[in-house]
């Protein structure tokens, strides 16, 4: 290493590398082989001259020399060990920047090696750029997030002056036996609270899905709900469509207060209703079950 460092203090001097230069490099790199010191050497010296004021020669001589190293030791011929993908991974990414050289290199690599590790597959800097702008953008459903989270509040203050109201009628009309009015207030603010639950879950779900863990949530696992157990769309998808399948249920008993039934077609359209919910809730649980 000493007659390197002094031949790259010689090479260097002038800023430029003519192909006697490159061809005296050759052949001190290849005497006794291709170490790792040599590896590290060559890249100081790619990193230390102008590499469009030097011999063509030279990114041959660099591309031979680190695949030499690489793929000809006697610890894993042909291949690329994990150590190795580390260690060039490591010099790619402490350049200044991702140049012909590298990209070069780890073609060859990609055609010549038997296994070319995913560390490998390095991207410029306008790539990977571009990616973190990219992955930037999922704080945008942070707009969906306050948004179902402010409505389902909404929501939440709607059914409560709803059972307010129903509890100032009840103190109102104690004695009355018409309760059927009251009752629908009741049923109605049910069926505003289940909804206002949707738009928490909602809100939760996408949260957690794109943004981040919840940290109260992962100090307490064995407390955490079953609604909060959501690790992809299709898990808030299942959640979000019971407590819909909730509502819809209460929507239909409220409706079916409502209705004056008058003749024997109007209840069977009734009893056709509550077959219905008996098998959605039915299937409902044996998919839960599975």
């Amino acid at each position: 290493m000493e007659d390197l460092n002094k031949l790259k203090k010689r090479l260097i001097a002038d800023g430029n590398l003519n192909d006697e230069d490159v061809q005296e490099l050759r052949e001190a790199l290849f005497e006794d082989g291709m170490t790792m010191e040599k590896g590290d050497f060559l890249y100081s010296l790619k990193e230390s001259i102008n590499t469009k004021r030097v011999s063509p020669q030279f990114k041959t001589l660099f591309i031979d020399a680190i695949t030499t190293l690489l793929l000809e030791d006697e610890e894993s011929p042909g291949e690329i060990d994990d150590h190795e993908a580390k260690w060039l991974r490591a010099k790619i990414q402490n350049s200044e920047k991702f140049d012909d050289y590298d990209s070069a290199l780890l073609k060859s690599l990609r055609e010549r090696s038997i296994n070319f590790p995913s560390i490998l597959n390095y991207k410029n800097s306008i790539t990977r750029n571009f990616e973190k702008c990219l992955y930037f953008t999922r704080y945008l459903t942070l707009l969906a997030v306050f948004g179902s989270l402010f409505s389902a509040i909404a929501l939440f203050i709607k059914g409560s002056v709803i059972v307010i109201d129903a509890l100032i009628l009840f103190m109102a009309d104690l004695a009355s036996p018409n309760y059927e009015h009251m009752l629908e207030m009741f049923v109605s603010s049910v069926d505003v609270f289940l909804f206002a639950m949707v738009l928490v879950i909602f809100g939760v779900g996408i949260y957690e899905l794109f943004i981040t863990k919840i940290d109260p949530v992962l100090q307490k696992a064995d407390g955490r709900p079953s609604w909060m157990h959501v690790s992809n769309v299709d898990d808030l998808k299942s959640a979000l469509g019971k407590v819909i399948l909730m509502v819809l249920i209460v929507t239909f008993f409220k409706h079916s207060i409502e209705v004056e039934y008058g003749n024997v077609n109007d209840l069977l359209k009734l009893g056709l209703g509550i077959v219905l919910i008996a098998l959605s809730l039915f299937i409902t649980a044996k998919s839960h079950h599975k």
